[in-house]
């Protein structure tokens, strides 16, 4: 099992990190790579050019998915994180616009799109991997890992590019200092290749390997035997990466445009709580294994629906103590779901068409509620002239969550969940 933990958290790690660093340097990737004008503008591009990868995830779910339902878990975990860190550090070498012209671009971009690929199977195959493998007992503490991975490759790579900016001139910062934290990502998977070439496939797939039970297409079976799954697991999503996302990409932003915050303290604020997520993920993981997936789930949601608009409101308040406290308190909330989700969502689906269906699932609502969170919120806001409108988005999905977690089984173990993959069928059986 430490094996296994550090083979699959190790993946979540090199992608977010990867998200991290491009975060940070967006303001100098955009002057790099695309034709001088505005800074605005050049920032403007390179956010966009940050959201491709998001559209390209559900097509990675799809391949991969596909790859591990027919040939085997660990096959794509060695893949994925090739591709991500091999085109993170592509990124590093290209030359700027100045250099080689509208090629920068182009290639900033497919960069991207290779990476979106690589997201949509990495975070979805490390987390069947994990499930299948992991005993009931500790399941949601070990699944709750990988969460904990993604957000210490986050911190580790924001935190490196801070280091830079403090230790670089400005003028080494955006000359080549930038590219230093992009081609170290491949020292990482390396390591993360090697830790992963050394464990086993899943208990669960060599089982129906020798069974010879192994799907021919998966992607069309799961649409006989997944649809409510597939359903349940796109409306958890969206809470979960919705307010994951709403965390850590949109207020930062919102803190220095609406709150008025220096740059300096929203990064201290954010930073700080990301530490204390940290913590509390893999705890209230740990505690889902002996409390149960669902309780926390649902309480998770429904602190989000009645607390949202109070905590906006304190943070936008104009108290200095605002945006500190109201991030911690929509770290406490987040931390829940997420924490525990990992452990929950992927068993829902049939054992032969586990990676396709998440996949698919996992992806499609991350990128319309994840990576779209700050779009949504933004237009909406800029619409409507409301503050409040980042509580509104997170109720909003939590509802969604809330309509989900209700037709979830009991208890989230193997021997459940066995009984709703019966029960489901028979609805379908009935339906026909």
């Amino acid at each position: 099992m430490k094996k296994a933990t550090s083979a699959t958290a190790i993946g979540n790690l090199v992608e977010w990190y990867e998200y991290g660093i491009y975060s940070y340097t967006a303001g100098i990737i955009g002057a790099q790579f695309f034709e001088h004008g505005s800074s605005t503008a050049a920032l403007l591009y390179a956010f966009a050019v940050f959201a491709i990868s998001f559209f390209f995830r559900p097509l990675g779910g799809m391949i991969f998915g596909s790859i591990g339902d027919r040939f085997g878990r660990k096959k794509i975990l060695v893949f994925t994180i090739l591709l991500m860190s091999c085109s993170t550090a592509i990124i590093g070498f290209i030359p700027n616009y100045e250099s080689i012209g509208i090629t920068a671009p182009i290639l900033l971009i497919i960069m991207r799109m290779a990476q979106g690929l690589a997201a949509g199977g990495e975070y979805v195959g490390a987390s069947v991997f994990m499930n299948e493998a992991a005993p009931d007992s500790r399941r949601g503490l070990l699944t709750s890992l990988l969460e904990a991975g993604s957000l210490l490759g986050y911190i580790i790579g924001s935190v490196f590019v801070v280091i830079l900016t403090v230790t670089l001139s400005p003028d080494a910062m955006h000359e080549w200092g930038w590219r230093i934290p992009f081609i170290c990502s491949l020292p990482l998977a390396l390591v993360g290749m090697y830790v992963r070439s050394k464990v086993d496939d899943t208990p669960t797939f060599i089982k129906m390997k020798k069974e010879n039970d192994l799907p021919e297409k998966p992607l069309l079976e799961m649409l006989t035997t997944a649809r409510k799954p597939l359903v349940l697991s796109f409306l958890c999503i969206a809470f979960a990466n919705g307010a994951y996302y709403t965390l850590l990409t949109y207020l930062p932003s919102y803190f220095e445009t609406q709150v008025g915050l220096s740059n300096l303290h929203s990064l201290i604020v954010t930073t700080l709580g990301m530490v204390f997520m940290l913590i509390l993920i893999p705890t209230f993981g740990k505690l889902s294994d002996r409390y149960g997936k669902k309780p926390f789930l649902l309480m998770s949601a429904l602190l989000a629906l009645v607390t949202a608009i109070p905590i906006i409101g304190f943070v936008s308040s104009g108290m200095k103590e605002g945006p500190l406290v109201g991030y911690f308190a929509l770290g406490i909330i987040v931390s829940i779901f997420i924490g525990v989700f990992p452990s929950t969502l992927p068993l829902l689906f049939p054992d032969r068409v586990r990676n396709s269906a998440y996949g698919i699932s996992y992806n499609i609502s991350t990128a319309i509620f994840g990576g779209g969170a700050p779009f949504i919120i933004t237009s909406l806001q800029t619409a409507t002239g409301n503050k409040l409108m980042p509580a509104f988005f997170l109720m909003g999905t939590a509802l969604m969550a809330i309509t989900a977690i209700i037709f979830l089984p009991k208890t989230v173990n193997r021997e459940s969940i066995a009984e709703f993959h019966s029960n489901t069928m028979i609805e379908k059986e009935n339906m026909i």
